[in-house]
């Protein structure tokens, strides 16, 4: 090949991969793809935030830990994700109150507060460099959005939570320079991050506490049993509980596909913007999502480049980005990549057990981050026998959806059609 040609290809690539994992700050070594027969107390599949969660927490109580990702550790889901921390769920404490009980929808909407602590904690515990910033707004595109905020803040003050902040039309520049936005609410507590080096660090710590870690090593098959049989290409894991991290699938267990709808939601990262313009569109550096029928959210990474991604696949995000900040109409794309998701009917996290010890969470509807890192914590919790927390999430129901992956592709192709119709930004 020559040369042009493989510097094209190279270019290519690069463009075509996550911003985050060309940016590790730290060398992660693996024990690469598992050969022979292992045994442990606990075999966590999955290295999305959920199996990194499961296996330091794990690993510090004391358990022998192996963890398997199936592909590269640098390409599991941590390097993709939107890297937003924000409290709650993708419905209203009030909904929630109405579905859940007032104390259930208390116990829940705090749940995530503790889950983003928890985050915030092992940052400062273990002196995880990964940009983490606090500060984020929900900007309201729309008049009739500024009272659905409004409604918010009440909301969470009712829980006892009043440090939310509303943002006048008139303040609404001094967060974002783009004149799409009415207002907006300010969360102190939210905050963004590199969730790949947040990640890496995390799991060198549990690697530190004996955690034994095998990439590139995809389940093919589990065994039930007092004992689970983890089995992979090469080799197998014996394990007394086994915990299932974000959508897995793997032959002979129940679907738990049944009960979501994945998709891949489109990032893109600037070439770095300069001060003056990146401060300029971004003044406080906050994190941002909006009311759009089809949310925006977007941060700058800490080299100044902005990182901008939607809830909808197949859109066209440089058309929407530039529609927000027009001084960026002719900045160059460095990287595009997919952010994996995954959406349940009821737009709460599905978790539970396939048996007393295999334990799974996913369906986070975009909350990951904060959710993921939370059920790690409450599946190690569960397993040392204090399950109450676990259960809550446990119990909550979830409607299976009918058809195969072509029709759930088609199902959310509508839905989103349907918000498009309703995006005055398209």
């Amino acid at each position: 090949m020559p040369l042009e040609a493989q510097t094209e290809q190279i270019a290519d690539q690069n463009y075509r991969t996550s911003w985050y994992t060309v940016t590790p700050n730290r060398l992660m070594a693996t024990l690469g793809a598992l050969g022979g027969e292992i045994n442990c107390d606990v075999c966590v599949i999955g290295a999305g935030f959920t199996g990194i969660s499961a296996a330091y927490e794990f690993s510090q109580k004391g358990y022998s830990v192996i963890l398997l990702e199936a592909k590269n550790l640098l390409d599991s889901v941590t390097g993709k994700n939107g890297s937003h921390l924000l409290r709650g769920y993708q419905i209203s404490p009030d909904n929630m109150a109405k579905k859940y009980t007032p104390a259930g929808a208390r116990m829940l909407c705090n749940l995530t507060l503790e889950g983003l602590a928890l985050i915030v904690e092992r940052i400062a515990r273990h002196d995880i460099k990964c940009d983490l910033k606090f500060g984020h707004v929900t900007a309201a595109l729309y008049r009739e959005d500024v009272s659905s905020l409004t409604d918010r803040i009440k909301a969470w003050g009712q829980l006892g939570h009043t440090d939310l902040q509303y943002i006048s039309a008139k303040d609404i520049p001094a967060y974002i320079d783009s004149k799409k936005y009415v207002g907006g609410l300010y969360d102190p507590k939210g905050a963004h991050f590199h969730p790949l080096n947040y990640a890496l660090g995390v799991l060198q710590t549990a690697q530190a506490a004996g955690c034994k870690i095998y990439d590139e090593t995809p389940v093919h098959e589990i065994t039930q049993g007092a004992t689970v049989r983890v089995r992979t290409q090469t080799g197998a894991v014996n394990a007394k509980f086994v915990v299932l991290s974000g959508h897995i699938r793997i032959p002979g267990i129940p679907k738990l596909s049944k009960k979501i709808i994945p998709a891949a939601m489109p990032m893109l990262a600037t070439q770095p913007l300069g001060t003056k313009i990146a401060g300029k569109i971004l003044p406080k550096g906050t994190g941002v999502t909006d009311t759009c029928s089809i949310m925006n959210y977007f941060n700058l990474s800490h080299d100044g480049r902005l990182l901008f991604g939607s809830v909808c696949p197949n859109i066209d995000l440089q058309k929407r980005m530039t529609a927000l900040f027009p001084d960026l109409k002719g900045i160059a794309i460095a990287h595009r990549w997919d952010n994996p998701m995954d959406f349940t009917l009821n737009r709460m996290p599905h978790f539970g057990r396939l048996a007393d010890n295999i334990f799974y969470a996913h369906g986070y509807c975009g909350q990951g981050v904060i959710l993921g890192n939370l059920a790690g914590k409450l599946m190690a919790e569960a397993v040392s026998g204090t399950a109450e927390r676990f259960d809550v999430f446990a119990g909550i129901r979830h409607l299976s959806i009918p058809g195969g992956d072509s029709f759930k592709k088609r199902m959310l192709a509508f839905g989103m059609a349907w918000h498009r119709l309703q995006d005055s930004l398209l």
